[in-house]
């Protein structure tokens, strides 16, 4: 026979025996129904979950359990705290709190030494203890019902190799920069790389963590941070950088991730640090290269993950308050939308604010710059705006942008924050598969898109030019892109139709090039400038450095790259933040798109040609900028390969 609390004033019984006698100390309880192998019971008053934990039955003692109570609205409703969490340090003493309505003891263990805490309104737990407890270790001990698990701190700061650290944040490197200013989105060229695969294969001192891309590479000639920079760049996109399972963060080259496996929300991995058992070694580096790359002018934008994390079993909140984190269906079932049985209940009051609070410590302790949000679409509408609402009064200039797939989950369609709910979410932007797809070609096929030597869709490939206003309300909201982390890189995808290696590299530069010229937000994942290849490989998120690091041989074409990246800045006309009808025209011809962008006293014709038929455009103007080499022939240019053609006339 099990008994468990389903609500705030429900009982469930697991058995079908004759119950004539039901007590809990302090409550009336009455028969309220049979239901196939359970017995329901109520009380009389609502139960006080942190204490109630036995119940008589037929006059035997059994525990009381924790059932689907944390489920329930009723439980959500009531059990919210806005105060402090986690660990307050000062010199004279650390105050401790902690989340857990449900738990009926915790203790504080600093140092090994436990220390009983006390419940305050709202189901969290507080315990200060005197004294200077810098550098020591915390954990807590948590009683549900009838046993103690040890339970690390959901809000912990600073980490060693394998325990939450107490630090003195007065010790930590002053950063001197601040956030980068961003009037709009579309003056933004964000540019996604994975610390490791950045420097691992440099000749820098620290390679594969936060201090190599900060260090001069005598290959470069530069720091990476330098490099992007340089390159036309305004943001750096970090692959996950918060402390994630999956790697070994002594021996480095044991295994490698992404990061996507969420361990710890607020402290920094370790395997990307140069002393990963220091907790202000970790945190210091990663403060130091926002502050480096902030002096050279280039935001930090964080890639996060809260739409799943790793295991259930492997992340402390269910230790606290057991389903409270996960989201479930109708049925209590829990839900699986990322694919990994964990989806995060993003609605949840706790949840959202854990999620916050995580935000803006990355915003106020480390300046970022922006986050991008995996899986956003199964994230809900009322948080990502409170995220946006909360983050701007910190930072004006913050970027906030996601995979907005439309993903089937347990929420409303009005609530999922995917593309189509975008007018929901006004400062929200959004990947654009619209635009991957027709660009690059559909993804785990052979077809092409219109940068890859496509006829196809061509009136879909006008839209895309324009920011996609059939699916967008502002251009602002358009990711740009044909290739990040994730799917095969554009120049493998290649392969599957065309074997000269030249012909892959103009393509590859013809859709770098249509990107910059597009409007919406363009997006570039590292290398791909350099014609990254992962070999073949399309998710290489624990695959070894031979396929993920990259080689930094340069070529020449690098330099149209960063031409046509300055042309973007120096003409207004690529960066509306509305759709401009008046001062855009585009429109199909027989072997090429013209694409014009209008001023008060230039104009800006673009031919897209994606083919290697010899072709002829008029000579009325001056040609500021092309793919690839053009000859002249009286009043005609001459355009024989695939690429982007630029004449600037006066008006």
């Amino acid at each position: 026979m099990k008994a468990f609390i389903d609500d705030l004033q429900l009982i469930r019984i697991e058995s079908i025996e004759y119950i004539y006698d039901i007590r809990i100390n302090g409550y009336e309880i009455s028969w309220y129904k049979n239901q196939e192998q359970n017995q329901y019971f109520k009380s009389n008053k609502e139960i006080d979950l942190h204490i109630a934990d036995t119940i008589y039955i037929n006059h035997h003692a059994y525990p009381l359990n924790i059932g689907l109570v944390t489920l329930k609205n009723s439980f959500e409703k009531k059990y919210r705290y806005d105060g402090p969490l986690g660990a307050v340090y000062t010199k004279e003493s650390t105050k401790f709190y902690v989340y857990s309505p449900v738990a009926k003891e915790v203790f504080v263990l600093v140092d090994d030494k436990a220390y009983p805490m006390t419940y305050l309104e709202g189901g969290t737990w507080f315990r200060e203890v005197l004294g200077n407890l810098e550098d020591k270790t915390y954990i807590y001990n948590v009683r549900l019902v009838d046993q103690f698990v040890l339970a690390k701190d959901p809000y912990t700061l600073a980490s060693d190799l394998n325990n939450s650290v107490i630090i003195n944040p007065e010790k930590l490197y002053k950063q001197k920069t601040e956030h980068i200013k961003l009037n709009k989105y579309t003056d933004a060229v964000i540019y996604e790389g994975m610390i490791r695969d950045l420097t691992i294969d440099l000749d820098v001192e620290d390679k594969g963590t936060f201090l190599g891309v900060t260090q001069h590479s005598n290959k470069l000639g530069q720091s990476v941070l330098s490099y992007i920079k340089n390159l036309g760049m305004t943001h750096f996109q970090v692959l996950p950088v918060y402390d994630f399972y999956g790697v070994d963060d002594i021996n480095k080259d044991l295994y490698y991730n992404w990061g996507y496996n969420p361990m710890q929300y607020f402290a920094l991995e370790g395997w990307l640090s140069k002393d990963p058992n220091n907790p202000y070694t970790r945190i210091n580096e990663f403060r130091y290269l926002v502050d480096t790359a902030h002096d050279l002018g280039l935001g930090v934008n964080m890639d996060v993950v809260y739409n799943h994390v790793y295991e259930r079993s492997l992340f402390p909140y269910d230790l606290f308050v057991p389903g409270y984190f996960y989201r479930h269906d109708k049925h209590y079932k829990q839900t699986h939308s990322a694919f990994l049985e964990n989806d995060i209940e993003t609605t949840n009051y706790m949840v959202r604010r854990l999620i916050i609070d995580s935000l803006i410590h990355f915003v106020k302790n480390y300046k970022i710059d922006g986050f991008r949000f995996d899986l956003m679409g199964l994230m809900d509408v009322d948080t990502m705006n409170e995220i946006e609402r909360v983050l701007r009064k910190i930072n004006p200039n913050i970027m906030l942008y996601g995979e907005g797939w439309n993903m089937d989950n347990a929420l409303p369609k009005i609530k999922r924050s995917n593309m189509s709910n975008q007018a929901l979410m006004k400062n929200i932007g959004h990947f654009n598969d619209f635009y991957r797809n027709l660009f690059k070609g559909e993804l785990h096929t052979k077809n092409l898109g219109f940068a890859t030597g496509s006829k196809k869709h061509l009136k879909d490939v006008l839209q895309a030019l324009l920011g996609s206003p059939h699916i967008f309300d502002t251009p602002n909201k358009s990711l740009n892109y044909v290739e990040c982390h994730d799917n095969l890189t554009l120049f493998d995808t290649l392969a599957f139709n065309y074997d000269d290696i030249k012909v892959k590299q103009i393509y590859q530069d013809f859709a770098n090039h249509v990107i910059a010229i597009s409007q919406g937000v363009p997006f570039y994942h590292a290398g791909q400038e350099l014609y990254r290849s992962k070999k073949g490989v399309e998710n290489s998120y624990k695959s070894p450095d031979d396929i993920n690091q990259i080689k930094w041989d340069i070529p020449k074409s690098v330099e149209k790259f960063n031409q046509i990246l300055k042309l973007r800045k120096s003409y207004k006309v690529y960066r509306y933040d509305f759709y401009n009808n008046e001062n855009i025209d585009v429109f199909l011809g027989h072997e090429y798109i013209t694409y014009v962008l209008k001023s008060k006293t230039y104009e800006l014709t673009h031919y897209l040609k994606n083919d290697f038929k010899e072709i002829s455009i008029p000579n009325n103007g001056k040609m500021i900028f092309s793919s690839q080499l053009v000859s002249k022939k009286s009043d005609q240019y001459i355009l024989s390969k695939p690429g982007v053609y630029i004449i600037k006339r006066k008006v």
